[in-house]
């Protein structure tokens, strides 16, 4: 299922980046999201920025039929790997999501890119989900869904937020 989201952050690519790669930016993140504990790291891999968030959620609102597969909480690891800025400071990256011991993953792009309105930065996340589980897949790519998109939601409030007060 491919799923395309942008955030519209209030700073330019550069501003944008920094608090992106900000290990208390993304533990503030994580917990804004739901998440019951956090292990952020953010580390230079062959030149490029690599943000790995490692955390456990809740799963009382997954369906009765996923429950099964997931139990009562759920460890997603997410991994955004920057290249290099341009000389606007627009970038672009690799991101996944992974669901260690399910069959469920996400893997995309994210990109940094200067809002036609200036002064702002559009952050767009564009992949692909797949639960590669026979019958259900498709079903669970559903309920997933809308978990990435809200998550999503919430990374525009918080980076509202963290950058109104950084």
């Amino acid at each position: 299922m491919r799923i395309t989201e942008t955030v519209v952050h209030p700073a330019d690519p550069n501003r944008t980046f920094a608090m992106l790669t900000d290990v208390d930016y993304q533990e503030l993140r994580c917990v804004r999201a739901g998440s019951l504990d956090q292990t952020v790291t953010v580390e230079t891999q062959d030149g490029a920025t690599v943000v790995t968030t490692r955390r456990h959620v809740p799963t009382h609102d997954v369906p009765d039929f996923a429950k099964a597969f997931v139990g009562p909480q759920l460890l997603i690891v997410e991994t955004v790997r920057w290249g290099d800025a341009d000389a606007d400071g627009e970038r672009e990256g690799a991101m996944s999501l992974d669901m260690p011991g399910l069959p469920i993953s996400f893997t995309g792009g994210v990109h940094l890119r200067t809002s036609s309105e200036g002064g702002s930065t559009l952050h767009v996340v564009d992949g692909d989900l797949e639960a590669n589980v026979p019958f259900l897949g498709k079903k669970i790519e559903a309920t997933v869904a809308p978990q990435i998109r809200e998550a999503v939601l919430v990374e525009e409030a918080v980076g509202r937020e963290w950058l109104a007060s950084h």
